[in-house]
């Protein structure tokens, strides 16, 4: 799957209370998709969060921190939502698994599911 956005773009995301704003790091290779947020000492900061471009499950094995994991589709409708995740979890993807959205924890809000990342040149 060729990426639906560009590395260090920004996804918004319109909600009832506002547009949340994600910067994103994409991660569409083997090497930055194996390694993902391990390199990190601390969690993503507000606003940020690292997009794995994959149909497969995601794991936080040797991570230092909780995170929100976000199963996406291909167009970025949110198949599933996992809450600050705890280090040495294994999380399968949902069918229709394009990419994968990892967060800082409690960094989204419950009710997601089938609402739509756009980019923000989209929503401009």
């Amino acid at each position: 799957m060729s990426p639906p956005v560009a590395d260090q773009s920004t996804i918004a995301l319109p909600m009832e209370t506002g547009v949340l704003r994600i910067r994103i790091t994409l991660a569409d290779r083997f090497l930055p998709r194996l390694i993902g947020l391990l390199g990190q000492a601390t969690p993503p900061p507000p606003g940020t969060g690292l997009l794995l471009i994959s149909r497969g499950g995601v794991h936080t094995v040797g991570m230092r921190y909780p995170i929100d994991i976000l199963a996406l589709d291909r167009t970025l409708t949110i198949l599933r939502v996992h809450h600050a995740v705890a280090p040495g979890r294994f999380l399968r993807a949902p069918r229709g698994t394009g990419a994968t959205l990892e967060l800082a924890a409690h960094s989204v809000p419950p009710g997601l599911i089938g609402h739509r990342f756009h980019s923000e040149e989209d929503l401009a």
